[in-house]
């Protein structure tokens, strides 16, 4: 897998989370009106995190980035989250835990990998959806 592959895989995984959200929202209007904003919160954050992986690929910063042995980083179970069909609230935060946590997981590597903007970039994404998980979390203990 090259940079660019890795970054279009991120880029669906993203939709994937963002599409989750607005799911949440949905979700949270009928159930639980008091968390609408914080699912549009972080699916605004997800929609950002997609813009900016899309502006690495229309870039020249991946030029110098050596990303062609990203199979043996172990990222593939970060990468292989199927669409998910959550049929609760409940169900659906579960699930935006568990993808958030790969997400984090998968920065972390890429921002220890790289240098420079890039490790940069990575690193903050990271801790961006380290937050996102805590979040969930914290709703979850809530309901």
């Amino acid at each position: 897998m090259n940079a660019k592959e890795l970054i279009e895989l991120m880029i669906k995984q993203e939709n994937e989370l963002y599409n989750l959200y607005k799911l949440g929202e949905t979700f949270a209007v009928f159930e639980r009106p008091e968390l609408r904003d914080v699912f549009a919160l972080i699916a605004e954050e997800e929609l950002r995190h997609m813009e900016t992986l899309r502006n690495l690929l229309g870039g020249n910063v991946l030029k110098g980035a050596i990303l062609n042995y990203v199979d043996e980083l172990s990222l593939q179970p970060m990468l292989s989250d199927e669409k998910a069909k959550p049929e609760s609230l409940e169900e659906l935060i579960v699930e935006a835990i568990v993808r958030e946590k790969h997400a984090y997981e998968m920065y972390s590597r890429l921002a220890e990998l790289l240098e420079g903007s890039l490790s940069h970039i990575f690193g903050m994404m990271a801790n961006e959806e380290l937050k996102h998980a805590y979040r969930m979390r914290l709703v979850y203990e809530g309901l």
